[in-house]
């Protein structure tokens, strides 16, 4: 769905992870995905959901389409079928893929490639990466997506189910039960990973990136009577990069270290495992190192996982975001004219950017 506005959404989200990261312990800081669960819940009262792919209508605007007869006609050669806008989608599709896919590259690869393509290249060429769609139509499928680089989460998602069956590659778009919201599905060695972009935009963190059923469902909800179960970590870069620690006290300092390297998306595990009985601590680890992260840097959000890989073996996913890229960026004059605008208009209310974490932390906002 569309984002709302920058200042909007900081303290909101300020305000939740609050609430999540002292009263949850399993919980962690979200504020992307706050924001956006936030935007995806501005729909119609209680949506009923269908147990269908296309043809879906989600937030009552954008509409789930099939894009098959394009990624047809690439694969067969033959485009005599298609009319002028899909024949130019299909244009630009070819373009994006012969930048960024190679040959040799194996399926997960060119699936990695189309993934930060989607989530890191839009914002590099445009300043920002979901702007203001002219119409529904311009933001939903993959035309308005390759043509204007503007798109909601359902622009997001037909587009790189496009990309992936242009590539040889199964995937579905799935959307939630509340049909709000929509992200894919993609089957890599016969497993299938939940893998949503529009999550992941503006960071290419990997945070939401093949991912489990089990580990999807900590922020999504969808009907698994219908859509594939998604059962595999293989392909999952978090697991995949995950560095060894000696024990479950470790972890600190590990994430401590590469928090000051700078790294956004780093995973470790314990040697030998986690014991039963040393899960409640890992757990507890965990959660003080993300409430950590929110009170001791600046302008810093924190979000982890635990993959679980059977036998007590546990990778401990994390991903760090900073708030100062998100959002279009202004030069000096402008956010000065910005900041003056609201504060006529909102006086007091209006908190300027960069002091709304200070003024949370000090109890101003929210207490």
């Amino acid at each position: 769905m569309k984002k709302s506005s920058k200042a909007i959404i900081i303290v909101l989200a300020a305000l939740l992870s609050l609430v999540v990261l002292f009263c949850a312990a399993a919980s962690a800081f979200a504020y992307k995905n706050t924001a956006r669960i936030i935007t995806a819940l501005e729909t119609s009262d209680e949506p009923e959901d269908d147990a269908r792919e296309n043809d879906v209508c989600i937030g009552d605007e954008y509409w789930i389409r099939s894009t098959q007869p394009i990624s047809d006609a690439y694969i067969s050669g033959d485009s005599t079928s298609l009319d002028d806008r899909q024949k130019e989608t299909m244009k630009m599709a070819k373009d994006v893929l012969e930048s960024v896919v190679k040959d040799d590259m194996t399926p997960f690869e060119k699936e990695r490639a189309v993934y930060l393509w989607l989530t890191t290249r839009l914002k590099s060429e445009t300043g920002m990466l979901t702007v203001i769609p002219t119409t529904s139509e311009d933001s939903d499928n993959p035309y308005g997506v390759l043509k204007y680089r503007s798109a909601v989460c359902v622009g997001y998602a037909t587009t790189f189910r496009l990309f992936m069956h242009m590539l040889g590659i199964e995937c579905m778009v799935v959307h939630d039960t509340s049909l709000s919201h929509s992200w894919d599905i993609v089957k890599l060695d016969g497993e299938w990973y939940h893998t949503d972009c529009y999550f992941d935009s503006d960071e290419g963190t990997y945070r939401h990136f093949n991912l489990s059923d089990a580990i999807m469902a900590g922020d999504h909800e969808w009907d698994r009577s219908f859509f594939p179960k998604a059962e595999g970590l293989k392909y999952n870069p978090a697991v995949q990069s995950a560095e060894t620690v000696e024990d479950v006290y470790a972890i600190p300092a590990f994430a401590k270290a590469k928090l000051d390297e700078g790294e956004t998306s780093f995973s470790c595990r314990v040697e030998g495992g986690i014991a039963r009985e040393d899960e409640p601590v890992a757990s507890a680890i965990a959660s003080k190192i993300a409430e950590t992260v929110m009170q001791g840097y600046d302008n810093k959000g924190f979000e982890y996982y635990w993959a679980d890989l059977g036998g007590g073996d546990y990778v401990l996913c994390m991903f760090a975001n900073d708030y100062e890229s998100y959002g279009p960026v202004l030069d000096e004059e402008q956010e000065s004219k910005v900041d003056e605008a609201m504060e006529d208009a909102f006086g007091d209310m209006y908190v300027p950017g960069g002091e709304w974490y200070d003024d949370v932390m000090n109890g101003e906002i929210g207490g």
